[in-house]
């Protein structure tokens, strides 16, 4: 499900995101700056191609390339939340990628939300497995979120008067709750219940950021407010300072991550780390140099988990985890 929201006040510029899922592996990759990529997809799609510009952070749960989120080097964002209501666009001329590595391509090649607004015309989302909308923003304070609804990318920017997504069509959630008549969400089901409860939380506390002077804690305050008991991880993105502060389910420590602690030029080795080990006490020392190996680990655990493989009846061969492990093998290293 998961809840993801932005707080924007002069100099305080967060994304703030609660992942909800049945699972709780999670790991961190670093990505480098200068490869040539193609995204990962079977004929006959057309997949898109592109060369990374911005080294980033991404946070996954199915390994390297397919993040659930994450913030590149200059201090774009992008996140996003379950949208059961999603319709991705039709075949067309348009090269294609998957939904999560959507996330990776416009981290690799925009620095600001207007150039990502940009990008996501330029291709398209095929052979999904997820129904995703985006919360993007920037270190200048722009601010955006993206849905495709009934085939067409629909895009809502400027100034947000609910820079929030949770499992809710934005418009219907606006409309929800900033109503005159509210009376709660008795006509909705359980899931719809849910998903406006969380929008409620962090609408009523970005409706306060004018009386007080924020903080991270407040960040997290809030996130706590929105947990589910299948909250897998609560982050906060500092678009400012260019780090994140994570805590997970297991460990209730808030590891802090600095993306100028790491070398993303394309020389030099891409790092990676089992967020679920990480202690708060030299973060940065945790990372190893990250391997396909690791990678294998990680896509494994997530398609072998009994929990996940019960509820979505894949069938996936292990020769097709090994090749989607070894796929960021595939990059071309342009300098």
């Amino acid at each position: 499900m998961s809840t993801t929201f932005h707080m924007l006040k002069n100099e305080f510029n967060r994304v703030c995101k609660n992942q909800d899922v049945i699972y709780d592996g999670v790991y961190l990759f670093t990505n480098q700056r200068g490869l040539q990529k193609t995204a990962l997809m079977m004929p006959p799609a057309q997949p898109a191609s592109w060369i990374s510009q911005y080294g980033s952070l991404t946070i996954s749960q199915i390994g390297k390339e397919n993040p659930n989120g994450g913030m590149n080097e200059v201090g774009l964002v992008v996140e996003q939340t379950t949208l059961w209501q999603t319709k991705y666009p039709a075949v067309d001329e348009r090269p294609a990628l998957g939904e999560l590595h959507f996330i990776q391509y416009l981290l690799d090649t925009c620095a600001t939300v207007q150039e990502a607004l940009v990008a996501a015309t330029t291709v398209r989302i095929d052979q999904s497995t997820s129904s995703l909308h985006y919360l993007l923003a920037d270190r200048r304070g722009n601010q955006a979120i993206l849905e495709f609804l009934d085939g067409r990318l629909v895009v809502y920017k400027g100034k947000l008067s609910m820079p929030i997504i949770a499992n809710t069509v934005y418009e219907e959630a606006v409309q929800e709750i900033q109503r005159v008549d509210f009376k709660g969400w008795e006509d909705r089901d359980a899931y719809e219940q849910n998903s406006l409860d969380r929008y409620k939380i962090a609408y009523e506390a970005l409706s306060t950021l004018a009386e007080q002077t924020p903080d991270t804690d407040f960040a997290f305050k809030v996130l706590a407010a929105a947990r589910r008991e299948d909250t897998v991880y609560s982050l906060v993105y500092d678009l400012n300072q260019l780090q994140i502060e994570v805590m997970t389910q297991r460990n209730q420590e808030r590891i802090k991550i600095r993306l100028e602690d790491f070398d993303f030029s394309v020389k030099g080795p891409a790092q990676a780390a089992n967020l679920q080990k990480l202690r708060a006490n030299h973060e940065r020392a945790q990372f190893e140099n990250y391997s396909a190996d690791f990678n294998h680990k990680a896509v494994q655990s997530f398609f072998r988990d009994p929990v996940l493989t019960s509820v979505f009846r894949w069938e996936i061969s292990d020769d097709m985890i090994q090749f989607v492990a070894n796929y960021p093998d595939s990059f071309i290293r342009t300098e």
